[in-house]
């Protein structure tokens, strides 16, 4: 091998090795994210959404613990207080799913939550919901 193929080889080595040791970082901060987030400790933000009509159908707001069963349901955790929680279920279908980003700080409490349904206005109207938040 001549030195121009050995400087080759050993720059392409060690961006291998940088490469490796920057996917193995980021699995290790992903891993970090969601364990902190199933422990109540990001603040996120649930979206459930219908495929066939692209509408939002619901979203959840707050410190939340995430989880799909065996049988399609969407089951939330949230923290309401130091040792306060609340369920929510929700089915998941062919035409349901669901997205969940991490916010961003705010200055409410860090108990508040928030559950809006979609079409709000309509619901609220007839009577059938009594949309409500801790903030």
């Amino acid at each position: 091998m001549n030195i121009k193929s050995k400087i080759v080889s050993i720059a392409l080595s060690v961006l291998m090795v940088a490469a490796l040791a920057g996917c193995t970082e980021s699995s290790r901060v992903n891993y970090n994210i969601k364990n902190d987030a199933d422990n109540f400790k990001v603040k996120r933000k649930l979206i459930a959404l219908n495929t066939r009509t692209n509408e939002a159908l619901f979203t959840v707001e707050g410190y939340l613990s995430i989880g799909v069963d065996d049988d399609g349901d969407l089951n939330v955790t949230i923290k309401t207080g130091d040792d306060d929680y609340k369920l929510f279920y929700a089915h998941l279908s062919d035409d349901v799913t669901y997205t969940s980003v991490q916010m961003d700080g705010s200055d409410v409490t860090p108990y508040a939550y928030q559950i809006s349904f979609f079409p709000v206005k309509e619901a609220i109207e007839h009577g059938l919901l009594d949309v409500t938040s801790t903030d």
